[in-house]
């Protein structure tokens, strides 16, 4: 009995022995296949982090080089202002002196006294002292706007320079070089120093012209536009 016993014992194991062990290499299989899978995943899961911190890295170099072109970009504007403005101060309005000679009297809206009439009076412009007969001529190219032998300042010449300004020439001889409506260049003679006015004949300061330069309708100080 016993011998039958230990008999049907080994032949089950006999039998069943081999499913056992291809269970446990199946088991064994099965392990290694998921850990290669896991570390499948973690590979490429580090793969696909080193790749997106690249495309980060390449976006923000990209943006810092657009930056940089921006930053470019912009100093190219301001140095072309700068030197856009540099090229509008150099066109700015430039007189010729209207005649040669010294300044006697500067602009002055405040009353300043006068020898010649013994009272005080704005000066409107400047008096420059000027040899009697000397040349006197246009400070910038324009068309003369009128000419008028009647004014107490003596014969005045008017230029409009067609941009707002208008200049103005007075105490000049009566024999003028130009007409009215005439297209003048600078520098084109207008007329010769007189004595003709009689507001400022018997100055101390002797012959001379009287020069004034008007923005619109308002008389300005020619200092903006010519040095003496």
């Amino acid at each position: 009995m016993d011998k039958n016993k230990s008999n049907k014992v080994s032949n089950f194991f006999k039998k069943e022995g081999f499913y056992v062990i291809l269970f446990v290499c199946l088991c064994i299989v099965a392990t290694v296949a998921a850990v290669t899978i896991k570390n499948n995943k973690d590979i490429k899961s580090a793969q696909l982090e080193q790749s997106k911190l690249a495309e980060q890295g390449s976006e923000n170099s990209s943006v810092n080089y657009q930056d940089a072109l921006q930053v470019k970009d912009d100093a190219q504007s301001n140095a072309a202002a700068s030197k856009s403005q540099k090229v509008n101060a150099s066109n700015e309005i430039v007189f010729v002196k209207p005649v040669e000679g010294t300044l006697a009297r500067a602009y002055s809206e405040n009353p300043v006294y006068w020898e010649s009439t013994r009272s005080y009076r704005a000066n409107l412009g400047y008096e420059i002292k000027a040899v009697l007969g000397k040349p006197v001529v246009a400070v910038m190219a324009g068309k003369i706007e009128s000419i008028d032998a009647t004014s107490v300042e003596g014969v005045k010449i008017v230029i409009n320079h067609q941009n707002g300004i208008k200049t103005v020439y007075s105490n000049l001889d009566a024999k003028v070089k130009v007409t009215v409506g005439q297209d003048v260049k600078q520098g084109a003679e207008l007329g010769l120093v007189g004595k003709t006015s009689l507001n400022s004949a018997y100055e101390n300061y002797g012959d001379h012209i009287h020069f004034g330069v008007m923005k619109g309708n308002d008389y300005v100080d020619p200092a903006r536009y010519i040095k003496y």
